[in-house]
């Protein structure tokens, strides 16, 4: 509860001295002048009379919002030169007592600055009438005690403070509030240097305040104040000595063979600090590794499949739905599973994987984290290797943020699946590397993954134990791909529609893309003969390539009429 008697007191004092002190030289005469007036000032803070006036003058700037610039200071109190040596004096002693913050102080002369600030502690003791606010407090959750050690550090920022004794108030902050659970997990990292706790503290602090991504070396200067010391840290993060990335308290997220870039907490450090960061973690989701693709956005397809097809589908689609998916994964911890469902979908080009996952996503009200598999591969040695782990290292935190497990998706993945190579280069050695890395994620894996290729042939049968459905996508049976013409043509002649049925055994795929042509050549020929110009696109999708590499066509047949014959 606020002491109002204390607050008026001081302001009345704080008052007095800056109408006292202006154009005034700083003086023995002027303290003495000024002992009573500025004594509520003085027995409240425990300071002494002249450091009293002079900090009724950076209170004063405070309250009014203004800078106590050092050309100001030097302004107000009557602009004498030698007395200025005194108020320095004077200012550094309400530093070391926390009730002032110097700003700008030029490393090779102390006494050069730029500005002073009234410490804000100091201005809510005042206002609240109470110094035990200046005072170290416990707290009650883990983000009040980050606001705390944001405090701290704004003083190391400001140079008010070494980091020596960054580090010392910082333990004591957290030995105070040793009663909060995630206090208890940081006090009890040992192998964390000191250093490596300020930087962590401070990542902590960014991602409280809502930042998925702070940059390392910013987190670094902010806390040390010694070239020597951020040298050796940043030596430890190149030749892979830092603990706090080797022993997986944060994770690089940025390009991993610069050293110093993006990072953030790893998803142990968010488990143990769980209580307060789901709260505030961001929603946004912005993959490095891929394209984000949200179940919302997806326009429904009418999908046509073969009947063993449609019941794994059937299937698949009931054990994602909401209304099943916890009781399935909560049975499979209960088994000693892993609560991971692995989904190959494999075929013919133009069969509708794709599309397939597209339509699970939707009706499942799942977003989609569909890998750019072009961003896997670097020219950096070891890079890739890295992008892979980083892939699912995403797909956590994508965990994480949103209320239903999303679908990780590798598209065209023999890319990336296919067989194990024989060493021979650097480069073999590379790819092997990344399938043993994707294979040892695959085996820890929770959540939904499926991949899809039309080479199945193709991929190393490490993988066949990994996958846990694996759904053939055939080309469609007569009476199916009759059923996908009729939707893709509803006003077309029945006979058409029959003997080119009869006569093409075109995929989905290939039918969407018939269409699409046939849109294109109404618009810019509306008289056309649609009969010669159909069989023609018919033909022509069906011959132009008859071997069985990857066609990267797509599978839409959900549209209107384009032509009445």
């Amino acid at each position: 509860m606020c002491n109002t008697t204390i607050y008026t007191s001081i302001l009345s004092g704080i008052q007095s001295a800056v109408k006292s002190t202006e154009d005034v030289p700083f003086n023995n005469e002027l303290v003495d002048e000024l002992k009573e007036k500025v004594e509520p000032i003085a027995s409240f803070y425990g300071i002494t009379h002249p450091e009293a006036i002079l900090f009724a003058y950076f209170l004063n700037a405070y309250i009014k919002d203004e800078v106590a610039s050092r050309d100001s200071i030097v302004s107000h109190f009557g602009k004498d030169i030698v007395a200025i040596a005194e108020v320095d004096l004077i200012i550094r002693s309400l530093a070391d007592k926390r009730l002032v913050i110097i700003k700008g102080v030029n490393k090779r002369f102390k006494f050069h600055y730029k500005s002073v600030s009234a410490n804000p502690k100091a201005v809510m003791a005042m206002t609240e009438g109470d110094i035990a606010v200046m005072e170290m407090q416990k707290v009650e959750t883990f983000s009040d005690l980050l606001m705390d050690f944001n405090d701290l550090l704004i003083q190391r920022i400001y140079e008010n403070i070494s980091t020596d004794e960054l580090i010392l108030e910082a333990e004591k902050l957290l030995h105070l509030n040793d009663h909060l659970d995630e206090v208890k997990w940081i006090i009890s990292r040992k192998d964390l240097t000191g250093i490596d706790r300020m930087i962590f503290l401070n990542i902590c602090v960014e991602q409280n305040s809502g930042e998925d991504e702070v940059e390392l070396d910013k987190m670094l200067k902010e806390v040390v104040d010694s070239n020597a010391l951020k040298m050796k840290f940043k030596q430890s993060v190149k030749q892979e000595r830092c603990m706090l990335i080797n022993n997986n308290y944060i994770t690089m997220v940025g390009d991993l063979f610069g050293m110093f870039t993006m990072a953030q907490l790893s998803e142990k450090s968010l488990d143990k600090l769980f209580g307060y960061m789901k709260d505030i973690k961001n929603k946004n989701f912005h993959p490095r590794m891929g394209v984000f693709i949200s179940h919302d956005a997806i326009h429904e397809e009418k999908l046509s499949y073969n009947t063993l097809e449609h019941q794994k589908i059937k299937t698949l689609m009931h054990a994602l739905h909401e209304d099943h998916y916890p009781n399935i994964t909560a049975q499979m911890v209960k088994n000693n599973m892993r609560p991971g469902f692995t989904v190959l979908m494999y075929g013919h080009p133009g069969t509708g994987k794709t599309s397939s996952v597209k339509s699970l996503a939707r009706v499942t009200g799942r977003n989609i984290f569909m890998v750019d598999i072009p961003k896997i591969n670097s020219k950096w040695v070891g890079e890739s290797e890295k992008n892979i782990a980083k892939i699912f290292e995403e797909y956590k935190q994508a965990r994480r943020q949103f209320d239903k497990a999303p679908i990780l998706l590798f598209n065209e993945a023999d890319a990336i699946f296919g067989n194990r190579l024989q060493v021979q280069s650097s480069v073999d050695k590379m790819k092997n590397a990344m399938q043993n890395i994707l294979l040892q994620e695959l085996e820890d894996f929770e959540g939904i993954f499926i991949a899809t290729t039309n080479l199945a042939d193709q991929l190393d049968s490490a993988f066949d134990r990994r996958l846990l459905y694996k759904l053939e996508f055939k080309k469609p049976e007569e009476a199916v791909r009759y059923e996908i013409l009729r939707n893709s043509f509803p006003s077309f002649d029945e006979v058409l529609l029959e003997t080119v049925n009869r006569d093409y055994q075109l995929t989905g795929g290939q039918i969407a893309n018939i269409k699409k042509k046939l849109l294109v050549k109404e618009m810019l020929e509306p008289d056309f003969e649609l009969e010669p110009e159909l069989f023609m696109l018919c033909e022509e999708e069906s011959s132009w390539r008859k071997s069985d590499k990857r066609i990267p066509i797509g599978f839409n047949v959900g549209m209107g009429l384009l032509k009445s014959k």
